[in-house]
């Protein structure tokens, strides 16, 4: 009898701690997950900026996040699309050396400056 009441307690310690450490992995895991999704909102807000060198941190950023095993498969999931959307932006965006908020007048011909005065020969 004083076997089995050993027996038992040990048994009750083994699956207690068990239990206890099965929810701090957990709990872990979700703090993991809760950072790679405020990364992930940090990567969306550089890829949207204006500027071509925060686009760029945040393409690297996106690219880390895909690699990352922070996040589960759902997640970067997730970030491989955003990364083709974004990818496919890049491809069909906009022309070398014109930007979106450059504004280019169509009335004139190219090489014309639109100056009136004329050179006389």
């Amino acid at each position: 009898m004083s076997w089995l009441v050993l027996f038992l307690s040990f048994a009750g310690g083994v699956v207690g701690a068990a239990a206890a450490a099965w929810v701090a992995l957990r709990g872990q895991r979700q703090d993991a997950r809760g950072e790679w999704r405020q990364r992930l909102d940090q990567a969306i807000a550089l890829v949207t900026a204006d500027s071509n060198a925060e686009q760029q941190i945040g393409d690297e950023l996106l690219a880390e996040l895909i690699g990352s095993d922070l996040g589960s498969d759902e997640d970067r999931e997730l970030a491989r699309r955003i990364a083709r959307i974004r990818l496919g932006q890049q491809i069909v965006g906009e022309p070398r050396g014109v930007r979106a908020s450059e504004e280019v007048d169509l009335s004139l011909a190219p090489g014309d400056d639109g100056d009136v005065e004329q050179e006389e020969a």
